[in-house]
């Protein structure tokens, strides 16, 4: 064995088996002065002995003694199947070579070898080299993205989400993804095709109402050639361009009828007749639907088929909003400083309490998607090394004792305070919200209504649905102590109104208020609550919780 090399190598490692040692010789020098590390073996059973040295690419010749080059092929391709070969045979044995290349080999030449053709020839291996690196880092890149690890969440309610995505990770089942508007369910969608079986195959993403409704069933099922004005040539659908991998459609609920049926038989016969045209095509691809709206009231009212509605509710993930899991809120702020800081060059490394604080009584109607823009705003904008309460954009400066009004859904009044943002307007899970000085009509009816003791039940009662029942929080999101509140709560549950006296443990959460010691030391929270503070305006480092990295973004 020999090794040859140039002065200008190009960083490729070739191995030359040939037995015959002047062709051997020959080739190492042409591939060495060309700018390749050569090595060379003169027997399949000495060149195994280069398997551990990462070679990039292996000439070799089909015939030589007792194994053959293609014994050699299967051989390394078992413990290194990324390695290219390339099969160097004589005229009668082209047969063998072509084996070869169904056996994973890139190509063959015949002998005499034409050094300007190999040169060529193995240009384009090393092309093809380059692009499936490339390939290979973008897939690793892909699988960090949307490792499960990358969507944040301590809550239960996550909890919840995670097992059900590894669980419909490795099924085939159609899975619905229930959630409002930012929440991340294109994220979920992406992470259970990347920790499925099908990973290596497309991921194509398609948002029915981003398009419209004439467009939709073309998207999907492809097209062919003159199927309507503007259709120059035939299209690939959606449905088949994602066959061997996953098809998500979001927003699936604005579907209309006549579409809906279509894709029902899609999804029961995996196969799609493109318009225009006659001719059924087979594809193999997972389905993965989200929405935001409430299928069973679309169903209810006659505007989603229950048919197609039991066909794609084979497993469910809904997804909380984010006013329903504040307690994340540390951890998803400290993934998206980093995310900040890396992107766009920033170097705040640490936040004031108050931040947290202002930011766990906010009411998140555009979920984790309002939150990154918020935090991403006020990183840019900050003229400190520290993120104050005065970066924060106006909604979120006003605090607990600036109150907002939260018009109430349907046929209900509406509720007052920051933390009475769980209202809706327009239906359920749709949070709206007024300003006073707004002096909308459908709040001031609402307002109408009520009396002032009603007012301040129902903003009492949405502080502590909003806070699970936690008085301390409540309180200071409703501008009041916590003495405050158990003396009013203590009047609506007093024994002659039936009601039950309150638990002696809250004194201790009360007391703490009126003494100013830190609420957090009497009512411990799930989250990392100390990250939050207790009103000191003394600044602390990034919520540092771990590795929980967040993915979050929708």
């Amino acid at each position: 064995m020999s090794h040859g090399n140039s002065q200008h190598q190009n960083g490729y490692k070739i191995l030359v088996v040939e037995d015959d040692p002047n062709e051997r010789q020959g080739l190492q020098r042409l591939l060495a002065d060309a700018g390749y590390q050569v090595s060379s073996a003169d027997s399949a059973d000495k060149a195994m002995s280069y398997l551990d040295e990462a070679v990039d690419f292996v000439l070799t010749d089909l015939q030589m003694g007792d194994v053959s080059g293609m014994d050699l092929l299967r051989h390394w391709k078992i413990k290194q199947p990324e390695t290219m070969f390339l099969m160097i045979t004589g005229h009668g044995s082209v047969a063998t070579a072509i084996e070869a290349i169904r056996a994973g080999a890139y190509h063959y030449m015949t002998k005499p070898i034409d050094p300007q053709a190999l040169l060529i020839m193995l240009q384009n291996m090393t092309r093809q080299r380059e692009e499936s690196r490339k390939v290979r880092q973008l897939q690793d890149r892909l699988d960090e993205k949307f490792a499960l690890s990358n969507i944040i969440g301590r809550s239960p309610q996550m909890q919840r989400v995670f097992e059900l995505i590894k669980r419909s990770a490795q099924a085939f089942s159609t899975v619905l993804i229930l959630g409002e508007s930012g929440t991340g369910k294109e994220l979920v969608a992406q992470a259970i095709h990347q920790n499925s079986p099908r990973r290596d195959g497309p991921f194509v993403a398609v948002n029915c109402a981003a398009m419209p409704a004439t467009l939709v069933e073309s998207e999907l099922f492809g097209h062919e050639k003159g199927a309507f004005t503007g259709a120059t040539d035939r299209r690939m659908g959606k449905f088949e361009a994602a066959s061997g991998g996953t098809l998500f459609i979001d927003e699936i609920g604005d579907f209309e009828i006549a579409l809906q049926v279509k894709l029902l038989r899609v999804m029961e016969n995996r196969v799609v007749t493109p318009v225009g045209g006659n001719k059924d095509i087979k594809v193999d691809t997972r389905v993965l639907v989200a929405t935001s709206r409430d299928i069973r009231d679309m169903m209810a009212k006659g505007t989603f088929r229950e048919d197609l509605y039991y066909r794609l509710n084979v497993i469910t993930i809904e997804l909380p909003p984010l006013r329903n899991r504040l307690d994340d809120i540390p951890l998803l702020v400290k993934r998206f400083m980093d995310r900040v800081n890396e992107q766009n060059g920033t170097k705040i490394t640490s936040i004031a309490p108050s931040v947290i604080e202002a930011l766990q009584q906010y009411h998140w109607p555009g979920n984790v998607r309002e939150l990154l823009n918020v935090i991403e705003s006020a990183m840019v904008l900050a003229d400190k090394s520290q993120l104050e309460v005065s970066d924060l954009p106006n909604q979120l400066r006003q605090g607990p004792n600036n109150r907002t009004l939260v018009a109430g859904g349907a046929g209900q009044p509406a509720a007052v305070g920051a933390a009475a943002s769980t209202g809706a307007a327009g239906g359920a899970g749709k949070p709206g919200v007024l300003t006073a000085a707004n002096g909308s009509a459908p709040l001031d009816q609402a307002l109408a209504t009520m009396t002032l003791a009603e007012l301040e039940d129902r903003a009492i009662a949405a502080a502590l649905q909003r806070f699970n029942n936690n008085r301390t929080r409540a309180a200071r999101a409703l501008g009041i102590s916590v003495r405050t509140l158990q003396r009013k709560l203590g009047a609506k549950n007093s024994p002659e109104e039936g009601g039950a006296p309150d638990a002696p443990e809250e004194a201790g959460a009360m007391e703490a208020a009126d003494t100013g010691e830190s609420a957090e030391a009497v009512a411990p929270s799930h989250s990392p609550d100390s990250l939050v503070g207790s009103g000191s305006s003394r600044p602390i480092a990034r919520p540092d919780v771990g590795d929980a990295p967040v993915g979050g973004t929708p």
